[in-house]
């Protein structure tokens, strides 16, 4: 969201970050984008708010009458909350202030499109900013993974790695809670990368990875079927345990023995990513979408 205000602003179309504490910013990454908090925000029905699908439902009740996006990040997250049983559904997607979605992959598109007909839906490419994530041939033996998904699926392949004694000379680093440039630096330096998440919109790890030069074993999480594919990389079905393992142990064995023989399926890899997911790309497609969205008939309020 971030990266949307900064886009619009350079383009000339004014737009902030609204947060709920004053003097609050995400620094987690290097930003110098306009923030503002919630009480200073006094939106009008010329304006639009955009929220994330979390908490699209608080925001029902929210600025009435303001039109309102969600930027979908994750489309298998778009109803959790929701009770099972009868009963109409609730959803913001269907009141009148949410004229649209944004999401981030062909995946979550097919999603939203197959689940709310009726609701226009608007896919965007992120944008793998190669000041940080680029190739980077020169590996330590160093396996990474990031731990916030599926950890029991993590604990059950690293631990049958460690039984078979597949992981001897390997380091095994977790990368959780860590500045973006630190994280750049840490997939540059490594060889491998198991990706554990899903369901994903998306899964930017993983693609950040391949930008590095590492060569990826794991779950697709169904939004990262666009690149983690037998060309690029070694796609694990979500779940398959053993299968995860042994291929894991496989490619370590590949790497010990004849690294060459990865390092073309590394590099194709990182010139895919980085050649599909450009800044310059996701700038013009989050113009498309919003210049759209400005360009559509108001609603004209009622008279007083």
């Amino acid at each position: 969201m971030y990266r949307h205000v900064d886009v619009l602003n350079a383009n000339g179309i004014p737009a902030a970050i609204i947060h709920r504490r004053a003097g609050f910013r995400v620094t987690w990454f290097e930003n110098a984008t306009a923030i503002m908090d919630l009480s200073g925000a006094r939106p009008t029905t010329d304006d639009f708010i955009m929220v994330p699908e979390q908490i699209a439902s608080q925001v029902t009740t929210l600025w009435p009458g303001v039109p309102k996006v969600i930027f979908n990040q994750n489309a298998y997250e778009t109803f959790a909350g929701h009770a099972i049983g009868p009963g109409e559904l609730a959803t913001p997607l269907r009141h009148p202030d949410f004229i649209a979605t944004i999401v981030v992959s062909q995946d979550s598109k097919r999603y939203l499109e197959y689940a709310f007909p009726e609701h226009p839906t608007f896919r965007i490419h992120y944008g793998i900013d190669p000041r940080f994530f680029h190739y980077e041939p020169h590996k330590t033996m160093r396996i990474t993974y990031m731990p916030r998904k599926n950890l029991a699926h993590i604990l059950q392949v690293v631990s049958i790695l460690k039984a078979r004694r597949a992981l001897e000379g390997v380091e095994l680093y977790a990368i959780d809670r860590v500045a973006e440039a630190e994280t750049a630096r840490l997939l540059r330096q490594s060889v491998l990368f198991l990706s554990f998440g899903g369901p994903e919109g998306f899964g930017l790890p993983a693609a950040e990875a391949m930008a590095c030069g590492c060569i990826v074993v794991g779950y697709d999480g169904q939004g990262g079927r666009e690149f983690i594919t037998p060309q690029y990389a070694f796609p694990i079905d979500s779940g398959d345990i053993i299968g995860f393992a042994a291929t894991a142990e496989r490619v370590i064995r590949m790497l010990r023995e004849d690294p060459q023989s990865l390092a073309e399926m590394a590099r194709r890899a990182s010139e895919f990513v980085l050649g599909t997911y450009t800044p310059k790309r996701e700038e013009e497609d989050i113009l498309q979408v919003w210049r759209h969205l400005l360009a559509r008939p108001r609603a004209i309020p009622p008279r007083a």
